[in-house]
Protein backbone atom coordinates (compact mmCIF):
# COMPACT_ATOMS: atom_id res chain seq x y z
CA UNK A 1 0.00 0.00 0.00
CA UNK A 2 2.83 2.37 0.76
CA UNK A 3 4.28 2.00 -2.75
CA UNK A 4 0.86 2.42 -4.30
CA UNK A 5 0.21 5.50 -2.24
CA UNK A 6 3.54 6.98 -3.32
CA UNK A 7 2.60 6.61 -6.96
CA UNK A 8 -0.33 8.91 -6.43
CA UNK A 9 2.07 11.82 -5.82
CA UNK A 10 3.91 11.45 -9.14
CA UNK A 11 2.68 14.33 -11.37
CA UNK A 12 0.84 13.30 -14.49
CA UNK A 13 2.17 14.32 -17.90
CA UNK A 14 -0.57 16.94 -18.09
CA UNK A 15 0.34 18.36 -14.68
CA UNK A 16 4.02 18.52 -15.60
CA UNK A 17 3.15 20.35 -18.79
CA UNK A 18 1.06 22.87 -16.88
CA UNK A 19 3.88 23.45 -14.42
CA UNK A 20 6.38 24.01 -17.22
CA UNK A 21 4.01 26.40 -18.99
CA UNK A 22 3.47 28.34 -15.76
CA UNK A 23 7.21 28.58 -15.22
CA UNK A 24 7.70 29.81 -18.79
CA UNK A 25 5.00 32.46 -18.37
CA UNK A 26 6.55 33.60 -15.10
CA UNK A 27 9.99 33.83 -16.69
CA UNK A 28 8.63 35.77 -19.66
CA UNK A 29 6.75 38.16 -17.36
CA UNK A 30 9.88 38.73 -15.31
CA UNK A 31 11.84 39.36 -18.51
CA UNK A 32 9.33 41.91 -19.77
CA UNK A 33 9.29 43.66 -16.41
CA UNK A 34 13.08 43.79 -16.35
CA UNK A 35 13.17 45.36 -19.79
CA UNK A 36 10.43 47.96 -19.30
CA UNK A 37 11.66 48.93 -15.84
CA UNK A 38 15.43 48.46 -15.86
CA UNK A 39 16.47 48.86 -19.50
CA UNK A 40 14.04 50.86 -21.64
CA UNK A 41 13.96 54.01 -19.44
CA UNK A 42 17.74 54.29 -19.67
CA UNK A 43 18.33 54.03 -23.41
CA UNK A 44 17.83 57.58 -24.71
CA UNK A 45 17.81 58.38 -28.41
CA UNK A 46 18.50 61.55 -30.36
CA UNK A 47 15.49 62.58 -32.44
CA UNK A 48 16.04 65.04 -35.29
CA UNK A 49 13.26 67.25 -36.62
CA UNK A 50 12.85 70.36 -38.74
CA UNK A 51 10.81 73.54 -38.38
CA UNK A 52 10.23 75.84 -41.35
CA UNK A 53 10.90 79.47 -40.56
CA UNK A 54 8.55 82.22 -41.76
CA UNK A 55 9.32 83.44 -45.31
CA UNK A 56 10.56 86.80 -44.03
CA UNK A 57 13.10 85.12 -41.75
CA UNK A 58 14.93 82.80 -44.12
CA UNK A 59 18.24 83.95 -42.65
CA UNK A 60 17.49 81.72 -39.64
CA UNK A 61 17.65 78.60 -41.83
CA UNK A 62 20.42 76.31 -40.68
CA UNK A 63 20.21 77.21 -37.01
CA UNK A 64 20.29 74.13 -34.76
CA UNK A 65 18.36 74.07 -31.48
CA UNK A 66 18.71 71.38 -28.86
CA UNK A 67 15.58 70.54 -26.90
CA UNK A 68 15.54 68.74 -23.57
CA UNK A 69 12.48 68.24 -21.43
CA UNK A 70 11.21 66.14 -18.53
CA UNK A 71 14.59 65.19 -17.10
CA UNK A 72 12.88 64.22 -13.83
CA UNK A 73 16.06 63.95 -11.78
CA UNK A 74 14.92 62.07 -8.72
CA UNK A 75 14.27 58.60 -7.39
CA UNK A 76 14.54 56.94 -10.82
CA UNK A 77 16.86 59.24 -12.79
CA UNK A 78 20.42 59.87 -11.62
CA UNK A 79 23.33 62.02 -12.69
CA UNK A 80 24.83 59.38 -14.96
CA UNK A 81 21.49 59.00 -16.77
CA UNK A 82 21.31 62.74 -17.41
CA UNK A 83 24.91 62.81 -18.55
CA UNK A 84 24.43 59.99 -21.06
CA UNK A 85 21.37 61.61 -22.61
CA UNK A 86 22.74 65.14 -22.79
CA UNK A 87 25.97 63.86 -24.30
CA UNK A 88 23.95 62.73 -27.33
CA UNK A 89 22.80 66.29 -27.82
CA UNK A 90 26.16 67.86 -27.09
CA UNK A 91 27.70 65.68 -29.81
CA UNK A 92 25.17 67.16 -32.27
CA UNK A 93 26.56 70.68 -31.60
CA UNK A 94 23.38 72.75 -31.20
CA UNK A 95 23.66 76.54 -31.43
CA UNK A 96 21.07 77.04 -28.69
CA UNK A 97 19.58 74.69 -26.09
CA UNK A 98 15.99 74.98 -24.86
CA UNK A 99 14.69 73.16 -21.79
CA UNK A 100 10.99 72.35 -21.52
CA UNK A 101 10.61 71.92 -17.75
CA UNK A 102 10.18 69.14 -15.20
CA UNK A 103 13.85 69.12 -14.32
CA UNK A 104 13.17 67.35 -11.03
CA UNK A 105 10.82 65.00 -9.21
CA UNK A 106 9.67 64.89 -5.58
CA UNK A 107 12.36 67.15 -4.07
CA UNK A 108 14.44 70.09 -5.32
CA UNK A 109 17.53 68.45 -3.82
CA UNK A 110 17.53 65.90 -6.66
CA UNK A 111 18.37 68.63 -9.17
CA UNK A 112 21.95 68.79 -7.89
CA UNK A 113 22.91 65.56 -9.65
CA UNK A 114 21.75 66.90 -13.03
CA UNK A 115 23.26 70.38 -12.86
CA UNK A 116 26.82 69.51 -14.00
CA UNK A 117 25.59 67.91 -17.24
CA UNK A 118 23.10 70.72 -17.88
CA UNK A 119 25.78 73.34 -17.27
CA UNK A 120 28.24 71.65 -19.61
CA UNK A 121 25.67 71.41 -22.42
CA UNK A 122 24.71 75.07 -22.04
CA UNK A 123 28.35 76.18 -21.97
CA UNK A 124 29.11 74.30 -25.19
CA UNK A 125 26.20 75.89 -27.08
CA UNK A 126 27.33 79.19 -28.67
CA UNK A 127 24.03 80.88 -27.78
CA UNK A 128 23.68 79.23 -24.38
CA UNK A 129 20.34 77.99 -23.11
CA UNK A 130 16.88 79.05 -21.96
CA UNK A 131 14.30 77.20 -19.89
CA UNK A 132 10.72 77.10 -18.70
CA UNK A 133 9.44 75.30 -15.63
CA UNK A 134 7.17 72.26 -15.54
CA UNK A 135 4.49 71.26 -13.07
CA UNK A 136 6.87 69.11 -11.00
CA UNK A 137 9.37 71.96 -10.68
CA UNK A 138 6.74 74.35 -9.38
CA UNK A 139 5.21 71.73 -7.11
CA UNK A 140 8.49 71.00 -5.29
CA UNK A 141 9.81 74.60 -5.29
CA UNK A 142 9.80 76.99 -8.22
CA UNK A 143 12.07 79.33 -6.26
CA UNK A 144 14.75 76.72 -5.56
CA UNK A 145 14.69 75.17 -9.02
CA UNK A 146 14.90 78.59 -10.67
CA UNK A 147 17.73 79.66 -8.38
CA UNK A 148 19.76 76.50 -9.07
CA UNK A 149 19.31 76.78 -12.84
CA UNK A 150 20.13 80.47 -13.05
CA UNK A 151 23.20 79.90 -10.88
CA UNK A 152 24.69 77.81 -13.71
CA UNK A 153 23.77 80.37 -16.36
CA UNK A 154 20.41 79.02 -17.50
CA UNK A 155 17.73 81.76 -17.48
CA UNK A 156 14.20 80.63 -16.63
CA UNK A 157 11.37 82.24 -18.62
CA UNK A 158 8.07 82.58 -16.82
CA UNK A 159 5.81 84.47 -19.22
CA UNK A 160 8.85 86.19 -20.67
CA UNK A 161 10.29 86.55 -24.16
CA UNK A 162 13.96 86.78 -25.06
CA UNK A 163 15.62 87.34 -28.41
CA UNK A 164 18.71 85.46 -29.57
CA UNK A 165 20.90 86.57 -32.45
CA UNK A 166 22.23 83.93 -34.84
CA UNK A 167 24.52 85.20 -37.60
CA UNK A 168 22.72 88.52 -37.61
CA UNK A 169 19.21 87.03 -37.66
CA UNK A 170 16.87 87.35 -34.68
CA UNK A 171 14.80 84.56 -33.15
CA UNK A 172 12.45 85.25 -30.28
CA UNK A 173 11.76 82.60 -27.65
CA UNK A 174 8.46 83.04 -25.82
CA UNK A 175 8.56 81.06 -22.57
CA UNK A 176 5.15 80.40 -21.05
CA UNK A 177 4.58 79.39 -17.44
CA UNK A 178 3.27 75.94 -16.57
CA UNK A 179 -0.50 75.51 -16.87
CA UNK A 180 -1.03 73.13 -13.93
CA UNK A 181 0.77 74.83 -11.05
CA UNK A 182 2.01 78.06 -12.58
CA UNK A 183 0.32 81.21 -13.84
CA UNK A 184 0.50 81.13 -17.63
CA UNK A 185 0.18 84.47 -19.36
CA UNK A 186 0.86 83.97 -23.06
CA UNK A 187 -0.54 87.41 -23.93
CA UNK A 188 1.98 88.97 -21.59
CA UNK A 189 4.90 87.00 -23.00
CA UNK A 190 4.04 87.58 -26.66
CA UNK A 191 3.26 91.22 -25.91
CA UNK A 192 6.99 91.78 -25.30
CA UNK A 193 7.82 90.82 -28.91
CA UNK A 194 7.83 93.28 -31.85
CA UNK A 195 5.38 92.74 -34.67
CA UNK A 196 6.57 90.53 -37.50
CA UNK A 197 9.26 88.78 -35.47
CA UNK A 198 10.09 85.09 -35.78
CA UNK A 199 8.73 83.51 -32.59
CA UNK A 200 9.30 80.01 -31.22
CA UNK A 201 7.00 79.10 -28.33
CA UNK A 202 8.45 77.13 -25.41
CA UNK A 203 5.65 75.72 -23.23
CA UNK A 204 5.78 72.67 -20.99
CA UNK A 205 2.27 71.51 -21.94
CA UNK A 206 1.34 71.14 -25.60
CA UNK A 207 -2.42 71.19 -25.10
CA UNK A 208 -2.65 74.97 -25.51
CA UNK A 209 -0.52 75.29 -28.63
CA UNK A 210 -3.41 76.88 -30.52
CA UNK A 211 -3.04 79.90 -28.26
CA UNK A 212 0.61 80.30 -29.22
CA UNK A 213 -0.32 79.95 -32.88
CA UNK A 214 -2.96 82.67 -32.58
CA UNK A 215 -0.36 84.99 -31.05
CA UNK A 216 2.09 84.59 -33.91
CA UNK A 217 4.44 81.69 -33.09
CA UNK A 218 5.66 79.74 -36.11
CA UNK A 219 6.27 76.59 -34.01
CA UNK A 220 6.17 75.27 -30.46
CA UNK A 221 8.26 72.86 -28.38
CA UNK A 222 6.63 70.99 -25.51
CA UNK A 223 6.91 67.94 -23.26
CA UNK A 224 4.91 66.86 -20.20
CA UNK A 225 3.19 63.78 -21.65
CA UNK A 226 6.31 61.55 -21.80
CA UNK A 227 4.68 60.15 -24.92
CA UNK A 228 2.53 58.05 -22.59
CA UNK A 229 5.57 55.99 -21.44
CA UNK A 230 3.74 52.76 -22.31
CA UNK A 231 2.53 52.53 -25.90
CA UNK A 232 0.88 49.57 -27.59
CA UNK A 233 0.60 49.42 -31.41
CA UNK A 234 -2.50 51.15 -32.79
CA UNK A 235 -3.71 51.94 -29.27
CA UNK A 236 -3.67 55.34 -27.61
CA UNK A 237 -1.37 55.41 -24.54
CA UNK A 238 -3.13 53.93 -21.54
CA UNK A 239 -2.29 56.88 -19.29
CA UNK A 240 -1.69 60.54 -20.02
CA UNK A 241 -1.40 63.46 -17.58
CA UNK A 242 -3.84 66.32 -17.36
CA UNK A 243 -3.04 68.96 -20.02
CA UNK A 244 -1.02 66.36 -21.91
CA UNK A 245 -3.76 64.53 -23.78
CA UNK A 246 -4.01 66.28 -27.14
CA UNK A 247 -0.68 66.64 -28.92
CA UNK A 248 0.73 63.58 -27.18
CA UNK A 249 3.98 62.81 -28.98
CA UNK A 250 6.03 63.79 -31.99
CA UNK A 251 5.09 66.33 -34.64
CA UNK A 252 1.51 67.59 -34.63
CA UNK A 253 -0.32 70.61 -35.99
CA UNK A 254 -2.21 73.23 -33.98
CA UNK A 255 -4.05 75.84 -36.03
CA UNK A 256 -1.62 75.28 -38.93
CA UNK A 257 1.37 75.70 -36.59
CA UNK A 258 3.69 72.72 -36.00
CA UNK A 259 4.02 71.68 -32.37
CA UNK A 260 6.55 69.06 -31.41
CA UNK A 261 6.00 67.10 -28.20
CA UNK A 262 9.06 65.28 -26.93
CA UNK A 263 8.73 61.92 -25.16
CA UNK A 264 11.02 63.39 -22.53
CA UNK A 265 14.41 62.37 -21.22
CA UNK A 266 13.34 60.93 -17.88
CA UNK A 267 10.59 58.85 -16.40
CA UNK A 268 8.14 59.10 -13.53
CA UNK A 269 5.73 56.84 -11.71
CA UNK A 270 5.29 54.16 -12.81
CA UNK A 271 8.97 54.21 -13.87
CA UNK A 272 8.53 52.09 -16.99
CA UNK A 273 8.71 52.57 -20.75
CA UNK A 274 7.44 50.37 -23.55
CA UNK A 275 7.67 51.32 -27.25
CA UNK A 276 8.37 54.86 -26.06
CA UNK A 277 12.11 55.47 -25.65
CA UNK A 278 13.36 58.55 -23.81
CA UNK A 279 14.66 61.26 -26.07
CA UNK A 280 16.60 64.45 -26.53
CA UNK A 281 15.84 66.41 -29.67
CA UNK A 282 17.77 68.34 -32.28
CA UNK A 283 15.67 70.91 -34.15
CA UNK A 284 17.00 72.37 -37.39
CA UNK A 285 15.38 75.50 -38.77
CA UNK A 286 14.91 75.29 -42.53
CA UNK A 287 13.79 77.74 -45.19
CA UNK A 288 10.18 77.76 -46.27
CA UNK A 289 9.95 75.78 -49.52
CA UNK A 290 7.79 78.38 -51.25
CA UNK A 291 10.42 81.01 -50.48
CA UNK A 292 13.20 78.78 -51.77
CA UNK A 293 11.28 78.10 -54.97
CA UNK A 294 10.71 81.80 -55.51
CA UNK A 295 14.45 82.44 -55.38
Amino acid sequence: MAAADALEFIPSRKARGFALASAAVSAATAGVYWRVRKINPYRPVLEQIEFRVPPAHGALAGMKIGFVTDIHAGPFIYGEDVDAALQLLEDASPDLVLFGGDFVSESPRHLKCALPSIERLVEHAPLGGLAVLGNHDIFVSATQVTSDLEAIGLPVLRNKAITVNWRGAELWIAGIDDTLHGRPNPDGAFGQIPAGAAILSLWHEADFAETAASLGAFAQLSGHSHGGQVVFPRIRPIWLPKHGRRHVSGMNVASAMPVYTSRGMGVYRPPVRLNCPPEVTLVTLVADESTADAR
